[in-house]
């Protein structure tokens, strides 16, 4: 009986390899559109200097293609792994736990998609321009710095910035993730409330740059995915009265 387990689980742990090498052949294929999507991110329609990188190392551009390879399949293949310990571990569980561990993994997946989604629209361009403008001051401050930023240091900057915010973005799931073990009720969640808003602004204002507009709406993103939590409490507990 174990040797069928320790069976199941080399073949997934085979398949998950054989995944994670097909994402990076396809992203390294598909190389010079991803590095293009992902200097996109730094564009600004009324930015009219020309944004240009540095490359000072002949196998830098391909260290670079290799580098963004890796990273998208690192961060893609979590989400498969996920998957397959789910599916390994669904067989041994009670129906109530399938279903509530099937809408843990839905909502770490959305979470994430929104994550991304956040990220790459709102904070990476607004850090982005907000370090780019100390440029454009001290150039009419009669003191002149040229940027010339290397294309490795813009890909290192967006993969610090990505984990910086995926770090609190997943704290925030495993905190709603406690309150609902804990069988949470709506009077902590009202209780508490300006507590956890006070708590998320705190959050906004780390993975943010010092920018009031920005701050304020990571804040009341943070703040949509914790009533939205709300919302599910109220669902769940009504269900279970009726029950």
């Amino acid at each position: 009986m174990i040797y069928k387990y320790l069976l199941e689980v080399k073949y997934r742990i085979f398949f998950s390899l054989i995944a994670w090498s097909f994402i990076i052949l396809n992203c390294y294929y598909f190389k010079e559109t991803l590095l293009y999507v992902f200097i996109k991110l730094s564009l600004n329609p009324n930015y009219t200097n020309l944004l240009y990188f540095l490359t000072t190392d002949v196998t830098e551009v391909f260290s670079v293609y290799v580098n963004l390879s890796y990273f998208i399949a690192n961060q893609t293949i979590v989400l498969f792994l996920g998957y397959q310990l789910f599916t390994f571990l669904s067989t041994g569980l009670y129906r109530f736990e399938y279903v509530y561990f099937k809408i843990i993994l839905i909502m770490i997946a959305l979470y994430w998609l929104i994550f991304i989604a956040i990220l790459n629209v709102f904070i990476f361009p607004a850090s982005w321009f907000f370090f780019l403008e100390f440029q454009e001051f001290l150039s009419s401050q009669n003191l002149t710095f040229y940027f010339e930023a290397k294309l490795n240091e813009y890909i290192t900057f967006y993969k610090s910035v990505y984990y910086l915010c995926n770090t609190i973005f997943q704290i925030i799931v495993v905190f709603f993730i406690i309150l609902d073990l804990c069988k949470a009720n709506l009077l902590i969640l009202n209780k508490f409330r300006k507590v956890f808003y006070f708590v998320f602004f705190c959050f906004a204002t780390v993975i943010t740059p010092p920018d009031i507009a920005y701050q304020l709406l990571t804040s009341i993103c943070i703040i949509a995915i914790y009533e939205i939590t709300t919302i599910y409490v109220i669902f769940k507990n009504e269900l279970s009265k009726t029950k």
